[in-house]
């Protein structure tokens, strides 16, 4: 019997120990899994500001992207209204003829490029019917009707070598500039 009661007590032994060891891989296990559930907590926090700072972005450069659009559209759409006064004010530059106004711009101009050029042998370009709203001119200089403009005077000299451009187009190109700054103020109040 001894040997029975040895081999049951070296089976008790290694089912305790056996016992042991299981428990202390289950408490291990336990360990483990509660290290990982952190570490997938923490994993998740993280992914989760991550993606939030994905959508913040993303939000702010679309913001930013809308911004700058509407400044690109409100700019077109200045530009299409100071551009639709300026041609307003071209498309009327035949009814200036009309004017007091134009008479005296007509004698005033004539005089400066005369004055300007100094020759007695001039030409002077106008349309047919301005022909009577210039002023008394010096002996030697020609009148020609035959300018293609809406208006104004072009007066050269003899050999062509100079030329006085004084018509409505060349006048209104050159103070485009400082006429669209007016309409600008007048539309949008601004300088």
């Amino acid at each position: 019997m001894g040997i029975e009661k040895l081999t049951s007590s070296l089976l008790e032994e290694a089912r305790e120990e056996a016992s042991k060891i299981v428990e202390a891989a289950e408490s291990h296990v336990r360990e483990m899994k509660a290290r990982e559930r952190e570490k997938m907590a923490g994993m998740e926090k993280q992914a989760e500001k991550e993606v939030g700072n994905v959508l913040k972005d993303q939000r702010n450069e679309r913001l930013a992207w809308a911004r700058l659009e509407a400044k690109r559209i409100t700019a077109e759409a200045r530009e299409d209204a100071i551009n639709n006064a300026i041609e307003d004010i071209f498309d009327s530059l035949g009814e200036i003829r009309k004017s007091k106004e134009y008479k005296d711009f007509m004698s005033r101009s004539v005089k400066a490029a005369m004055d300007e050029l100094q020759g007695e042998k001039l030409t002077v370009h106008v349309l047919k019917t301005d022909k009577k709203l210039l002023p008394k001119l010096p002996k030697g200089c020609r009148v020609l009707t035959d300018l293609d403009s809406l208006g104004g005077i072009m007066i050269e000299t003899g050999d062509g070598k100079m030329r006085a451009d004084l018509t409505l187009e060349t006048l209104f190109e050159l103070r485009r500039d400082e006429l669209r700054k007016k309409i600008s103020t007048e539309l949008f109040g601004e300088k």
